[in-house]
């Protein structure tokens, strides 16, 4: 199967959950279109960063089957926690291997790349065995996704009609003492430690200490994405600022800015 045929029978799949309840159709949506936009980010980063024809379809493909889960996910759960549905990488890897996703003109070595970057595209830590085939698309499958998902968050803060995109969570009191923790250690919070808006959205300050590719840390730094997300947070939460100063002089750093 092409690549293009793929792309359809994965938009007609997305399509597929939408029920006409409004809060589903505008959420399956929004990962069909996140989706897209994470293919072009993608696309994008393999440029700048040199990968051959063939990492360049294997990224694509990872990309696209990335959050093929996501359309279920809602349609069942109405949410995209993990925690009290499933989680998505997983689901969507069991997806790839038992729906027929794959294309057969693959090799086994290019669908286990592929496999595993779907599998692991959300996990707080990569399993350390992996081969650096199988690295070099995982870790573009996470900046990519990184960056667009930080983009959704910022649209959100200014229109914030859509709760799911925080996990229905409210209140933009203090941060919780775990996630504070998690933050101030350069590593992401336990979504299971996510009680408020607050703790939600300052976990993304994390990410930066997760980024794999120069290319991204120097969009993150374009697109003044921290400082931009510091500004909704609240005013007198130092530890935000400490933090602010860590992850933008660590990007600095591995995109040699």
């Amino acid at each position: 199967m092409k690549k293009e045929a793929v792309k359809k029978r994965f938009l007609q799949y997305a399509a597929s959950f939408k029920n006409g309840i409004k809060e589903v159709d505008i959420n399956v949506q929004l990962k069909m279109d996140h989706t897209l936009r994470v293919l072009e980010e993608a696309e994008h980063l393999a440029h700048e960063e040199n990968f051959s024809v063939e990492e360049c379809l294997l990224l694509e493909y990872s990309c696209l089957f990335h959050d093929l889960s996501r359309f279920e996910q809602f349609a069942k759960f109405q949410t995209y926690n993990d925690i009290i549905s499933f989680d998505h990488g997983e689901r969507s890897y069991e997806l790839i291997q038992n729906d027929n996703w794959l294309p057969k003109e693959l090799s086994e070595r290019e669908k286990k790349i592929i496999s595993t970057a779907v599998r692991y595209h959300n996990k707080r830590f990569v399993p350390p065995d992996l081969a650096p085939e199988e690295l070099k698309i995982l870790f573009a499958v996470r900046d990519a996704d990184k960056t667009d998902i930080f983009n959704i968050l910022l649209n959100h803060l200014k229109n914030p009609e859509n709760p799911a995109i925080v996990y229905k969570l409210s209140d933009f009191s203090g941060l919780s003492e775990k996630v504070a923790a998690a933050i101030m250690a350069e590593k992401s919070p336990d979504n299971a430690d996510l009680e408020t808006e607050t703790d939600f959205i300052a976990a993304k300050f994390a990410w930066g200490f997760d980024l794999n590719y120069g290319w991204t840390c120097r969009e993150f730094l374009k697109r003044d994405y921290f400082k931009k997300l510091r500004t909704a947070l609240p005013e007198q939460t130092e530890m935000l600022d400490i933090c602010l100063e860590k992850v933008v002089k660590f990007i600095q750093k591995k995109g040699n800015v």
